[in-house]
């Protein structure tokens, strides 16, 4: 049996406990040279005292029993307790469960601020992406005193919307000054049907091919005569965009590979508590918990195998030879396109590179702190070309876990330390980081503010190097669960304390709701002859004068002298 009060085990017919002194339940006795193994309110000598149950020994016996097994029954709820909430854990457990607290402090305050998952719209393929520029101004200094300001307004926009299972693309691109378009043209992806237009160059008229039949189009109008069968030659583009992505199939096999090699690449982690220790993390003192993490030179190989085996499932020299197939080209064309390519086994070769790291590193050895159940600090050193690299990250610290951390790296004199401070989880509102990288006498500088309730400047962002030059953002950041909509009033890059250039720009990124570009009825490439080739040719030439005159007209005179 086991004492009740220093929980050692000791023999059933023990009177009392050799350990500790304690009266045991086989001592048959009412006294004790010691305290009892256990004690309740109203008990004397290991016996509960009721004030309303009989005086008969007897009686006593049966209740102190009962008290025993309540006891008992409390002491096995606290041991369940204990161990679901980790107190008996093992230290790598106790790691786990810091790391796992401390990512989930991360991923909280980045969904407080309120960032969509844009990766799952590029998943889905099917988004719309619209990018912008706009001069405002130019410093005269850039351009030798001369006065550029009217070119103010002069930019240029691109948007895009993909969606690859309805299999349709568009695009428009301009150029264009004072909110009127100089040249534009729009394109228009339907299945294997490709058109496009211009407003100055086409006047308007659309013309057209079908992708799938490109060379048997192109041999009709007298091209073609080399080693490739052009008759061949077509494809989908949408068909081309899925052998250019991972299947469904490979996905789960990459997943998979990846699984198992994290489970065994934990699994070879050893850790060992290393009691308590006060260090300071981001200028706070903090007690926290040592644990000693070694993760072995040969796991961190395997592991690099398994990495390489699961990015040569979706190989891209593989996609590679799959489009080519799909284009039509014949097994010695595509043979001799890929050797011209170098075929070059990229992913062996990142792992071999990967490998001579681990190799150089040997088995990594952590210091790894934890306070408030989440990593505070993490520290190692290795060395490197004979010379001694020590590294040291440090989290938290602040009244939010995630408004303070810092990452010192050092060798051979020298130190490359990056700090970040400020409101990451918005408690007040407003999102603000404030994070300084310095290297010797060099520092970069970035101050970020974001009220996403704040009116139409919520958004503020400035990057400074060694308080010489700076690209300043200013303008408004609007986010959904699944889009982003950046609007700059002002992207400016300053030097010297003058601000050299000015701009507006803009980026949106969120799901495609339809196309935008639509088309008159195209004049498609198939239904040309070679006269209406020639009369399309000459169109387009006088069309590009004609629009060259316009835009010449436009231009101020001293400003034209000067371009010119």
């Amino acid at each position: 049996m086991f004492c009740l009060k220093c929980g050692k085990e000791i023999e059933n017919s023990a009177k009392f406990c050799p350990h500790c002194g304690a009266v045991t339940s086989a001592s048959g006795g009412n006294s004790t040279p010691e305290a009892p193994a256990y004690t309740v309110p109203g008990t004397e000598n290991g016996a509960a005292q009721w004030s309303s149950a009989p005086q008969d020994g007897n009686k006593r016996r049966g209740g102190g029993l009962l008290i025993g097994g309540a006891v008992a029954a409390v002491l096995v709820i606290v041991v369940i307790i204990a161990a679901i909430g980790g107190l008996f854990a093992s230290p790598k457990g106790q790691v786990e469960k810091a790391l796992a607290k401390t990512v989930a402090a991360y991923a909280d305050a980045r969904s407080k601020m309120g960032a969509p998952d844009l990766d799952q719209l590029i998943k889905d393929r099917s988004y719309t992406q619209r990018i912008s520029f706009e001069l405002n101004s130019i410093n005269p200094d850039l351009t030798g005193w001369y006065d550029l300001s009217s070119l103010k307004g002069i930019g240029l926009r691109l948007d895009t919307d993909y969606d690859q299972k309805g299999r349709k693309l568009d695009m428009d691109a301009a150029a264009f000054w004072d909110g009127e378009d100089l040249a534009s043209i729009q394109i228009l992806v339907d299945g294997g049907k490709m058109t496009f237009s211009s407003p100055e160059f086409t006047k308007g008229a659309a013309y057209g091919f079908n992708t799938e039949t490109l060379g048997a189009d192109l041999e009709e109008l007298g091209a073609g005569g080399g080693d490739v069968d052009l008759k061949k030659i077509g494809f989908n583009l949408f068909d081309l965009m899925d052998k250019a992505s991972p299947s469904e199939e490979q996905t789960k096999e990459i997943e998979s590979i990846m699984a198992d090699a994290s489970k065994q690449l934990f699994d070879a982690i050893k850790v060992e508590q290393g009691g308590r220790r006060s260090l300071q993390v981001n200028g706070r003192s903090t007690d926290a918990t040592l644990y000693n993490v070694v993760i072995p030179e040969d796991a961190m190989r395997d592991y690099i195998d398994a990495m390489e085996d699961a990015m040569k499932v979706a190989d891209p020299q593989d996609m590679a030879k799959d489009m080519l197939q799909a284009m039509g080209f014949d097994k010695s064309t595509i043979n001799e396109i890929m050797s011209e390519t170098g075929g070059t086994d990229i992913y062996g070769e990142l792992a071999g590179i990967l490998k001579q790291g681990v190799k150089n590193l040997g088995d990594i050895e952590l210091e790894v702190y934890v306070s408030g159940g989440c990593v505070c600090a993490v520290s190692f050193d290795y060395r490197a070309n004979g010379s001694k690299v020590e590294v040291e990250l440090f989290l938290g610290g602040g009244d939010n876990y995630v408004d303070d951390l810092s990452l010192e790296i050092s060798s051979g004199g020298q130190k490359l330390t990056i700090e970040s401070s400020g409101d990451h989880a918005g408690k007040s509102g407003v999102f603000t980081d404030e994070t300084t990288i310095r290297l010797g006498s060099s520092r970069v500088t970035s101050e970020l503010r974001y009220e996403p309730k704040a009116g139409k400047d919520n958004f503020e962002w400035e990057l400074q190097l060694d308080n010489t030059a700076s690209v300043k953002m200013e303008g408004r950041l609007t986010t959904t669960k699944n889009s982003l909509d950046l609007e700059l009033d002002d992207l400016s890059v300053r030097a010297a304390g003058s601000k050299l250039i000015s701009l507006e720009a803009g980026y949106y990124l969120g799901p495609c709701s339809g196309m935008k570009v639509s088309h008159p009825s195209p004049k498609l490439l198939s239904d040309m002859d070679e006269d209406d080739l020639e009369d399309l040719a000459y169109d387009l030439q006088k069309n590009a004068e004609d629009w060259a005159y316009d835009v010449m007209e436009r231009i101020p005179s001293d400003l034209l002298y000067y371009l010119f």
